[in-house]
């Protein structure tokens, strides 16, 4: 099986297992103590979001060294192995240019580890009240430990998809989510608690020393040098950082400020504190808080949570072809991308609310007209992560920034509006990504799309 084949199947089993935890969540703990379980479930990807600038910078800076390396590749003598010939070719180019030597994006990361600790050690007070109300001392420092652990597994990420080791980045993927999905089932047969979830959900944090540990692939790109110095690629990494932490929330963190909001505004908020049969099935029928944020999580997995896992892809492909311009070359991915959400929101509405108190129960029922529009908000987003990895593919990081920075924070803004749940939830997410795609569009709007057009089949195609 070629290496896009195996990521294709990772997406898929990362997808599944995602949505597997949160059921057995649901059906294990009571909905009290499932809402703080998805709550910290929810925060802990968030910030793994923000640390995916780390992870999306490393592809770029690495893929463009292995780029500007693979022109020399026939000039070199063969009987070297391949990454001591470009580590050799590299420094060699540095040292007749008088330039700094490339960062090393591992050793970066374990600086990235250190300040992610103490902060969210430090930090744990003010934000564990709004997350969990037991066992708050003992999540955070899960979560200062667990964002730690993640900083390493993400540039171990961007290292192997940098130099295009698709294989073993896609092992990665599934032994993440298997790991987790594994300690669900242990955690709801035996009947743990609240303590129990908080630990599956930073256990996955320890794949990357399984894969260091057993595959040599991986080993071989640990220290692999950056297209750019230090203090260049920091610089670089953090403007990631900012621009994928706005992504998290709006992406992975979106259910967790939904429970802050909920609780948050109650005048008229169409609220329930719980819900029995009949059902209405309109836009404004009352729902549980726990309910619109399951919602908000479902509707999106069946094309977030793939896109997520491809995004270290389609910024290889178009750090390869990046000399022309993309507008007309994503003509195609974005509209195929709208068909896909135009016919989930129709299932969505027709068998959504039947699904939801399915496979989780009567409380949290959510109408067909409501999960049909989260399913196109998160269509929105969808586009709006293909034109930022783009956008960040082709160097324009500050626009980059600018379109999730812009996305997020209306979205948050309305989340806090007055009025029902469900209608500031769907208004949030679909304003928000509309305005930051315009946005990502606007920075490539000078750019021819010839060589881009192949560039765009080519990472969607995953041949």
């Amino acid at each position: 099986m070629s290496g896009f084949k195996w990521l294709s199947l990772a997406t898929i089993v990362a997808a599944i297992g995602s949505f597997a935890v949160l059921i057995i969540s649901a059906r294990a703990l009571p909905n009290a103590i499932n809402l703080q379980f998805v709550a910290f479930w929810g925060l802990f990807f968030a910030l793994t979001g923000v640390l995916g600038g780390l992870m999306q910078e490393t592809t770029r800076a690495i893929g463009s060294a292995e780029a500007r390396n693979r022109g020399r590749e026939r000039e070199r003598p063969r009987e070297r192995p391949r990454e001591q010939r470009q580590e050799q070719e590299q420094e060699q180019g540095a040292a007749e240019a008088g330039q700094t030597l490339g960062a090393r994006p591992i050793t970066v990361s374990l600086g990235v580890a250190a300040v992610t600790f103490i902060t969210m050690a430090v930090t744990g007070p003010l934000w564990a009240p709004l997350v969990v109300q037991d066992d708050a001392g003992t999540a955070i420092l899960l979560m200062a430990s667990g964002l730690a652990l993640y900083s390493m597994q993400a540039t171990t990420s961007g290292l192997l998809s940098g130099r295009q080791l698709w294989g073993p980045y896609a092992a990665l993927i599934m032994i993440d989510i298997l790991v987790r999905v594994a300690l669900a089932l242990v955690a709801w047969y035996f009947g743990w608690g609240l303590l129990a979830w908080l630990i599956i959900t930073v256990f996955g944090t320890v794949s990357w020393l399984i894969l260091a540990l057993f595959s040599s692939a991986t080993r071989s790109v640990m220290f692999a040098r950056a297209d750019v110095p230090v203090r260049r690629f920091v610089a670089l990494m953090v403007t990631a950082m900012g621009a994928s932490g706005a992504s998290a929330v709006l992406v992975t963190g979106f259910p967790t400020i939904v429970k802050i909001a909920g609780e948050a505004v109650t005048t008229g908020s169409g609220i329930a504190e719980s819900l029995t049969p009949p059902h209405a099935n309109n836009f404004t029928a009352a729902v549980t808080i726990a309910g619109i944020a399951y919602a908000v999580t479902l509707t999106r997995a069946p094309l977030l949570m793939p896109l997520e896992k491809f995004q270290n892809a389609i910024i290889v492909s178009f750090v390869r072809h990046r000399s022309e311009g993309v507008l007309a070359a994503l003509v195609k991915p974005l509209g195929a991308l709208a068909a896909f959400g135009t016919f989930g929101a129709g299932l969505a509405w027709l068998i959504g609310p039947w699904i939801m108190t399915l496979i989780l129960d009567e409380s949290y029922h959510v109408s067909g007209p409501v999960l049909a529009a989260l399913t196109l908000g998160a269509t929105l987003t969808a586009m709006l992560m293909i034109t930022g990895s783009v956008t960040l593919a082709v160097e324009k990081h500050y626009m980059y920034l600018a379109g999730w920075l812009a996305a997020t924070t209306i979205a948050v803004a309305i989340l806090f509006f007055p009025g029902h749940l469900s209608v500031r939830t769907v208004a949030a997410i679909a304003v928000g990504s509309a305005v930051g795609v315009a946005i990502h569009l606007l920075a490539l709007r000078k750019l021819s799309p010839r060589a881009a057009r192949e560039a765009v089949s080519e990472a969607f195609a995953m041949e």
